[in-house]
């Protein structure tokens, strides 16, 4: 069973080690209001106060399709971005009062999770992702996030998943 597998079928959080020593001080947590990033961002908040650690919050989102109605909503990229900017406050805000020694850094890129996950994780010590835990078909077809940083990140990947979550079937 390789790397990725042994992740989707685990019922606690697992971590990859991938061939990186070099120290940061920063773990970075994907966060995109499921109850997978709510799972995630529990793990990556205990992990940077026992790092000593920054907690480096991503959220990653990709445009909406340039069909007419899209085009037609009267988005602009900074109403996008601070829209982003405000949900990401809003999830983050009950962490940074749970855990004030953690300091928190944010950042709203528009690309896919997962490439933008890998891409941060240059700089980091660990990438904390959720599962949603939608099986190996579904993953097949719609991406997983999860499995793309555990192909591609340049440091230890934990995987998480929420409490009661069920591994993924076989």
């Amino acid at each position: 069973m390789n790397r990725p597998v042994i992740a989707g079928h685990a019922g606690c959080p697992v971590v990859v080690r991938g061939d990186s020593a070099t120290r940061h001080g920063r773990v970075v947590v994907g966060v995109d209001g499921s109850e997978g990033a709510e799972a995630a961002l529990t793990h990556a908040f205990a992990e940077a106060e026992i790092r000593g650690a920054v907690v480096h919050a991503v959220h990653a989102w990709q445009p909406p399709g340039l069909s007419t109605p899209a085009a037609g909503s009267g988005f602009t990229g900074e109403g996008i971005i601070a829209e982003k900017g405000a949900f990401l406050r809003r999830v983050l805000a009950p962490w940074r009062e749970r855990f004030p020694r953690v300091t928190v850094a944010e950042s709203i890129v528009c690309g896919h999770p997962a490439g933008v996950l890998c891409d941060t994780s240059t700089e980091a010590d660990m990438v904390v992702v959720g599962s949603r835990g939608h099986g190996l078909l579904a993953s097949a077809v719609f991406g997983s996030v999860s499995h793309g940083v555990l192909h591609h990140a340049h440091c230890p990947v934990a995987v998480v998943r929420p409490k009661g979550a069920a591994p993924e079937p076989a």
